[in-house]
């Protein structure tokens, strides 16, 4: 039977999955008009009601019920998610190419690492450690040395990008330290963190630039917003709450890098673009830190 350390790596590689197909998916959108605000928050409705509803099929209006406590770490947890970490990504992939935004979005595992050893008292493993620079060292062989792209980096993209990381990091600690101490269970985390996060962020979409862009919505495009909807943020991220039930977050990270190996094959597939030499060699590097760290890692969650 598979332990509880392998189910939460599996979890996370789900996660890594889902979530490739996120970046080219945006950049589709975004070639449409249509605002990435929109987009999260659109998720947001989604997910609230998706598990909201499984929530109350199984077990009824009491599974609602919240403590003081919960209700403000629910709504920290949603400013992170969604807020800070998945419209923070979204938006940075508008401004920037997907390689562009992938690099700068792969840091968190070392932003990670250092808040799980500050926040819950997880040291990373030598492994992990030199596996989240090895990342780094992959992303800058595939995305930065010899890319042929010379255009000017977006600053608002690099901006975004930064709350991405942050989002990322804060919510992959505030969830792996709910889990420690079992204080909710992941659709619960889902659920809510979506129900307030997409909350702030609705309230904020017509200061940000309102919902004027609706007006670009056809039917091929609500069917393409389904993908950041139901199987990047539904599926991926109950995965990856899930995951952070086993696993410590400077783990289930490291795992998550490989998104950028799926976003590159999905970019050749959706986008018709060929990965270049150096993109291979850079994939090659990533999956090798992301498994050695797997590997060698002594202590289970």
């Amino acid at each position: 039977m598979i332990n509880n350390y392998w189910r939460g790596v599996f979890l996370a590689f789900c996660t890594a999955l889902l979530w490739g197909g996120t970046s080219p998916a945006a950049k589709i959108i975004a070639s449409t008009g249509l605002s990435q605000i929109t987009v999260v928050s659109y998720r947001a409705i989604f997910i609230v009601a998706v598990a909201g509803a499984w929530l109350f099929l199984t077990g009824g209006k009491e599974k609602f019920a919240l403590s003081g406590k919960m209700f403000a770490m629910y709504f920290i947890l949603g400013l992170f998610t969604v807020v800070l970490n998945a419209t923070g990504f979204m938006m940075s992939c508008s401004y920037l190419s997907v390689p562009k935004a992938l690099m700068l979005h792969y840091t968190f595992p070392l932003v990670t690492m250092a808040g799980a050893f500050l926040i819950t008292k997880e040291r990373p493993s030598l492994a992990e450690f030199l596996g989240g620079f090895f990342v780094l060292i992959g992303l800058y062989v595939g995305f930065g040395s010899g890319n042929a792209d010379q255009s000017p980096i977006s600053t608002a993209g690099v901006i975004w990008g930064i709350v991405s990381v942050i989002g990322f990091s804060g919510q992959a600690l505030i969830s792996r330290s709910m889990g420690k101490k079992s204080l909710s269970d992941p659709i619960l985390q889902l659920f809510y963190s979506y129900l307030f996060g997409g909350a702030v962020l609705i309230s904020l979409n017509p200061i940000l630039g309102g919902w004027s862009d609706i007006k670009v919505m056809t039917p091929g495009l609500f069917l393409i917003l389904q993908y950041p909807a139901a199987f990047a943020g539904l599926i991926g991220f109950g995965c990856l709450f899930s995951s952070l039930k086993y696993i410590p977050p400077s783990t289930a990270s490291l795992i998550c890098t490989l998104e950028i190996v799926f976003a590159m094959i999905l970019a050749c597939l959706l986008l018709d673009q060929m990965p270049s030499a150096y993109e291979l060699a850079g994939s090659v590097i990533v999956m090798g830190a992301v498994a050695s760290s797997m590997f060698f890692r002594k202590n289970e969650a």
